[in-house]
């Protein structure tokens, strides 16, 4: 969770605004369409000012302290990291090969010319020993 500190509706709804700037391009949304999720997002920005009364909270305090991600049904875990995969699709072994400048010179190629993966050409290629 991350807690901001806020001293007025207009800094509040320019973070708001910034965000879901930054979510819509995120989306790839584009002309009304993105005007129209910032919008909804800053509609709802100032329902949930008025709802809470953050205003009388300034007046008093000077500030008020808004948790700007919430996780409403308390369910959500924090992570960090590459996602884990499942245990079905986990590759339990690694090996570490050194190779000549032409050996590696001529994976390298076969990979960009078949837009692979190094390890996926290898993986392939030791399958068909079988």
């Amino acid at each position: 969770m991350k807690e901001l500190t806020f001293t007025s509706f207009e800094e509040y709804k320019d973070y708001i605004q910034k965000k879901m700037n930054q979510k819509a391009k995120n989306r790839g949304l584009e002309g009304e369409e993105r005007v129209q999720f910032i919008n909804q997002r800053i509609n709802e920005a100032l329902k949930l000012w008025e709802e809470n009364n953050f205003q009388q909270s300034i007046e008093e305090d000077g500030f008020v302290l808004i948790t700007v991600w919430r996780d409403e049904e308390g369910v959500r875990k924090i992570r960090r990291g590459r996602p884990k995969k499942p245990e079905c699709e986990k590759l339990k072994h690694s090996i570490h090969v050194r190779l000549d400048e032409d050996t590696y010179n001529k994976l390298h190629q076969y990979c960009d010319s078949k837009q692979l993966d190094k390890s996926e050409v290898i993986r392939n290629l030791i399958n068909q020993l079988n």
